[in-house]
């Protein structure tokens, strides 16, 4: 099911995105929308609920004038159990996989069909995991786009589109949100002894994750053991107990996290400063940390990282994965 804010809360609605939303309402309204919208801005920054929402607008059949849906007529329902006729998400089967070009092939399907609305709108999300395969056929869909299709495109890393098919999209920015609107906004959500600061830090500074954090008493909690086992990292004398807790973190939370962390410490060697994600952590850790590892070290351990991230779902005994991890962080530069 779609993830959409409440139709009975556009106070809840982030209000950053407020403006961009109307923008978008206004081009449908005109009734000539462009074949192709590209949406960027950073991770996090909630293209995708502006999308949505904007999609859930359009199959609305009882808004007038509000850019907001109303949550409960027919088109509405139908949006949000993902059976509207005239709207088509794309995504990767798993999330980190290429979208591949049989998901295009029924786009271009999708749109050969009448439409009775104001559009026939396709959302591809992230656009920029399309093969190249998928790229190239979704760029003939552009290049001669069907009467009344529009193509929506959300990317947090544009540059790894084609150049053609950003050419040939309308681009509509995102830009980061200003820190003291997002802290306000995400007040009201603050609960079980979560602060907006550390939900912002650990959620990597990311609006739309640390409210889905705030919201979420499993991720809250996942998120209190990946910072236990990252704080054991910076303080224990022995990685073996690291090993232990790193074993009984979720991975796929606590590598971001990690991958901050090692950021966070190569921000304090070249600033003498602690950031945001440092202060989570007992003062002078993350000092001792980096100091015995290095600016050059601390890279190389960001790229095994990355790596380590990329192997998950690679078939590895658990516990000598977080060994091997564990002992590869102990190791200081020589």
């Amino acid at each position: 099911m779609n993830s959409m804010p409440s139709a009975d809360a556009p106070e809840a609605f982030p209000p950053w995105l407020r403006s961009p939303l109307a923008g978008l309402a206004a081009l449908v309204r005109t009734r000539q929308p462009p074949p192709g919208l590209l949406v960027v801005g950073p991770e996090g920054v909630g293209k995708g609920l502006l999308v949505r929402t904007f999609l859930q607008r359009v199959a609305c059949k009882a808004a007038t004038d509000d850019v907001f849906p109303c949550g409960i007529c027919n088109g509405c329902r139908s949006f949000l159990s993902d059976s509207h006729p005239e709207i088509l998400e794309i995504a990767p089967e798993e999330p980190g996989k290429e979208i591949l070009i049989d998901r295009i092939r029924s786009v271009i399907d999708f749109l050969s069909l009448s439409h009775s609305g104001p559009a026939r709108l396709v959302f591809i999300e992230p656009a920029e995991s399309m093969n190249v395969n998928a790229a190239n056929a979704l760029l003939k869909t552009l290049e001669e786009p069907p009467e009344g299709a529009m193509l929506l495109l959300a990317a947090a890393r544009p540059a790894r589109l084609a150049a053609t098919i950003r050419s040939r999209c309308q681009r509509l920015r995102i830009p980061p949100p200003d820190s003291a609107l997002v802290r306000q906004w995400l007040a009201p959500m603050v609960r079980q002894g979560l602060g907006v600061d550390e939900a912002l830090a650990a959620s990597l500074n990311r609006p739309m994750a640390a409210r889905a954090l705030l919201d979420d008493p499993v991720a809250i909690e996942r998120w209190r053991q990946d910072r236990e086992a990252l704080g054991m990292l910076l303080e224990s004398a022995s990685p073996f107990p690291v090993a232990t807790v790193f074993h009984a973190c979720d991975l796929g939370s606590l590598l971001p996290r990690l991958q901050r962390l090692l950021v966070s410490a190569q921000t304090y060697l070249v600033t003498d400063q602690a950031d945001a994600f440092a202060r989570l952590f007992e003062p002078g850790a993350l000092e001792s940390f980096a100091r015995s590892r290095g600016l050059q070290e601390l890279s190389s351990l960001f790229q095994d990282s990355l790596q380590w991230h990329r192997d998950l779902p690679t078939a590895l005994n658990p516990q000598l994965r977080c060994e091997h991890m564990v002992l590869r962080l102990w190791r200081r530069a020589s």
